[in-house]
């Protein structure tokens, strides 16, 4: 898949980052998000972090192959609004085709960006059984600019890469694109690819309708 990236508009000054403040909630997930959250940045140190659609090492020097993709969607609800609504995770539950429930391990802000640590839980169909599949994830909204990143890692060892940006069209509609990079080894890595982008453009529709029709 061809690498595009669509940029956000953003304000020419935005405030200095201030020391963060932080909320934590630790709940039964948090012990296996730090374990996790451990594991992927092994592999980003590893180079598993590469988007370029070419193979790449990993903390374990195993070889991983990188694909991207580009969703684009315009919504018809101000940029304003669109955003707040697809930044907030708890609005895929219900939307997503897979995901089950959310639980946040902590929140932290500077004044610029707002970082969540969370573990989703997801039931991935596979033919005809479902795996039970807990992804752990770190979510970097920063609202001034528009745009907010999720990385995420599940095992067995497959990471996500999303970077959301929002465009105002100026007609009271807005331009929203997810740039999406999968790593993963060669025998995941069509299944991955496949069933990513077809639950993330599932989730983008569902939240489409759902500006557009005033439930969000």
């Amino acid at each position: 898949m061809a690498l595009s990236f669509t940029a956000a508009g953003s304000p020419a000054a935005q405030a200095a980052p201030t020391a963060p403040t932080c909320t934590n909630t630790p709940n039964s997930y948090t012990a296996g998000w730090q374990s996790g959250w451990a594991t992927y940045q092994a592999a980003q140190s590893g180079g598993s972090g590469s988007s370029s659609g070419s193979s790449t090492g990993s903390a374990s020097g195993s070889a991983t192959l990188s694909q991207t993709a580009d969703l684009p969607i315009t919504i018809n609800a101000p940029i304003a609004h669109v955003f707040a609504v697809y930044s907030n995770l708890q609005n895929d539950i219900g939307r997503h085709p897979f995901l089950q429930a959310i639980y946040t391990h902590s929140v932290c802000s500077d004044g610029v960006t707002t970082t969540t640590d969370f573990t989703a839980l997801e039931n991935i169909p596979m033919g005809s059984a479902t795996y039970p599949a807990q992804t752990e994830a770190q979510q970097n909204v920063v609202a001034a600019g528009y745009y907010y990143t999720t990385d995420s890692y599940d095992e067995p060892g497959v990471i996500t890469h999303q970077k959301v940006t929002f465009v105002d069209n100026g007609n009271g509609t807005t331009s929203v694109n997810e740039h999406l990079t999968f790593v993963t080894n060669a025998l995941l890595e069509s299944f991955t690819v496949e069933n990513g982008v077809a639950s993330h453009q599932q989730c983008q529709a569902a939240i489409k309708r759902d500006i557009e029709n005033g439930t969000l």
